[in-house]
Formats: structure tokens, sequence, C-alpha cells
């Protein structure tokens, strides 16, 4: 019975980790973009939250403040956002992929701009630090995260069933 299950959830497994890189990578390409049309769109909140409130045992680990790192720390959460999407987002409403994953981008992007970026002291949805172009490119960055990974994960699981 153990195997079957396995079996089941491989090709789910497979398509969420697909969706859900190539989602994470337009996300972390549009952020990375951002400087170089002279537009501050917060990236990376999250983690300058984490090394802010943690320096007293990450300040002596020089790789967590390296652009690396962060790419890397950018992946994981978003992979922990494709988790939360594939396995409960994604099930609760009887609409197109592509929707619900526009929904579901509200999430990430409420998070960071309730909670991270005012922790960090740029206030509310970012207003203290970003302009409104800035903030409207970061809304625009997470809304396409959601709407290429709720897609792409339908496609893929409606796909696999055909």
């Amino acid at each position: 019975m153990g195997l079957g299950i396995i079996r089941h959830r491989g090709p789910f497994l497979k398509h969420a980790l697909i969706a859900g890189f190539i989602a994470i990578s337009v996300n972390t390409l549009l952020l990375q973009l951002a400087p170089m049309i002279h537009i501050k769109a917060e990236g990376g909140g999250l983690l300058k939250l984490l090394l802010q409130y943690g320096r007293p045992i990450t300040g002596h680990i020089t790789f967590l403040y390296t652009s690396l790192f962060g790419v890397v720390f950018h992946y994981l959460t978003g992979l922990v956002m494709v988790i939360i999407y594939v396995c409960w987002f994604s099930r609760l409403l009887k609409i197109s992929g592509w929707i619900k994953g526009s929904l579901f981008s509200l999430l990430p992007w409420l998070i960071n701009g309730v909670v991270v970026l005012p922790l960090l002291g740029y206030g509310l949805l970012g207003n203290y630090k970003l302009s409104l172009a800035g903030m409207c490119y970061f809304f625009i960055a997470n809304w396409l995260f959601g709407l290429v990974l709720g897609w792409l994960f339908a496609y893929l699981s409606k796909s696999a069933t055909k």
C-alpha cells in the first residue's frame, strides 16, 4: 500500500517541483532586473530580517551575507510557498490554475508588505523606502510567481491525467 502512495505522489511532486522552480526563477529574475531599470523593488526582505534579528548568531558567518546565499535563500523560501500552494491552496478552489495562482500570490506579497517590511523599518508595503513604482514592481513580481506556479502546476497535472 505504501508504494502505491509513493507512485501516485511521484508525478504530483515532479509537477510541483517543475512548476515551482520555474515560478521562483521568474520571480528571482524580475527582482534581479529591477535595479537595471532603475527601480528599487524589495527583494530579500525576509533574509534581511532574519539576519538583522539573528546578528548575534549569524554575524560571524560571512557566507550568509553573500549574494549567492541570498539567491539560495530566495529559492528555499519560494519552495515553502510552492509546498503551501500545491498541498493546500491549489485544492481549495475549483477555478483555473492561473486564477488560483494569482490569488495565492497575494499571500507572500502581504506577508512581506504587512509583516516583514514594517519590521525592517520600511513601513507598510515598503512605503518609507520604496517608490510607488518599486512597490508596484514588487507586487507584479509576486503576482507573476503565483500566476506561473498556478498555471504551470495545473497544466502539468492535467497533462499527466490524459
